[in-house]
């Protein structure tokens, strides 16, 4: 009897001892698990920046009040169209205006870089920008938002995303640059739409269809070479094929006169009517066989002659 007892105790102190064995594993191994887990965060901010621990995402925090979902998608990811994905995974931020101090994630597999969104990326590093040079005077913020977007009322908004630019001072050689979020037209701003709001802006209405290029630049500059001048001063019309109604922009540097044109009409024909030639009225003909006058009154009063058989 006391030997089952001693043997009972000796299995049960081995165990116990094997359970206590297992659990400092286990408490080894989760040690180990926690140490492994703070190792992978810690390198992969090493390797990939501020990301969650798990290595999926980039961790972006905004910090300037212009940001979007777009301009962060475009600049850590390349294409703007990318902040719908953002926005999936991001389903409490705002995708039109990102509170300063938000942090948005990016999955990592879209990221083409992992420099910080600079302060000035609204401006100058969208690749997909339209550029405007200013080139003519006259020339206003509001008129380039006018041409541009559709509205003049658009200046402000120019106006922010060109925070360098004095809205109210536009030089020639200005570079401005328009958010395709705004953009209606690709066509560069003409002259003639700026001459308008200088001094001495001219131009001629085209009078009648088919009038020539040529002849309005004689009259006007005195040269009909400058023909070509006016067609590139005038790109919407055709140099070519003018119609009724046109307005022909005229240089103010080219400009001579601001009388109306006289349009040089075909040369009378100089030579002389021909020289009316004189009727000939045509001779009669005889007659054949003439009858003698006295013959005649026989045969008018006279009698009958009888027929000569």
């Amino acid at each position: 009897m006391k030997t089952r007892l001693q043997n009972f105790n000796r299995l049960g102190i081995i165990g116990l001892l094997i359970v206590i064995m297992c659990w400092g594993c286990a408490g080894v191994e989760q040690k180990i698990d926690t140490w492994q887990a703070s190792f992978r965060e810690n390198l992969n901010s090493r390797l990939f920046g501020n990301s969650d621990g798990d290595g999926k995402y980039f961790i972006h925090t905004s910090q300037w009040r212009w940001e979007t979902l777009g301009y962060v998608a475009e600049w850590y990811t390349g294409k703007s169209k990318n902040q719908k994905k953002l926005a999936d995974v991001n389903p409490s931020i705002r995708p039109g205006r990102i509170a300063v101090g938000s942090k948005v994630k990016i999955p990592v597999g879209l990221l083409k870089t992992r420099e910080p969104l600079p302060r000035n990326f609204s401006g100058e590093y969208r690749a997909d920008n339209y550029v405007h040079t200013v080139r003519w005077p006259g020339e206003s913020l509001s008129l380039i938002a006018s041409w541009y977007t559709g509205t003049s009322k658009n200046w402000h908004k120019l106006a922010k995303y060109n925070p360098r630019l004095n809205p109210n001072r536009i030089k020639v050689g200005n570079v401005i640059l328009i958010p395709p979020s705004l953009l209606k037209t690709r066509v560069a701003l003409p002259q003639k739409v700026a001459a308008k709001f200088t001094p001495g802006y001219f131009s001629y209405k085209v009078k009648k269809n088919n009038e020539k290029l040529v002849d309005i630049a004689k009259w006007y500059t005195g040269k009909s070479g400058n023909r070509k001048q006016l067609a590139r001063a005038n790109p919407d019309l055709n140099p070519n094929h003018l119609k009724r109604g046109n307005e022909v922009y005229i240089p103010k540097k080219l400009l001579i006169t601001r009388a109306p044109i006289k349009l040089s009409r075909p040369a009378a024909s100089l030579s002389k009517p021909a020289a009316k030639t004189a009727v000939i009225s045509p001779k009669p003909k005889p007659e054949q066989n003439p009858v003698a006058e006295e013959d005649e009154n026989i045969l008018l009063f006279g009698p009958k002659p009888h027929s000569q058989q």
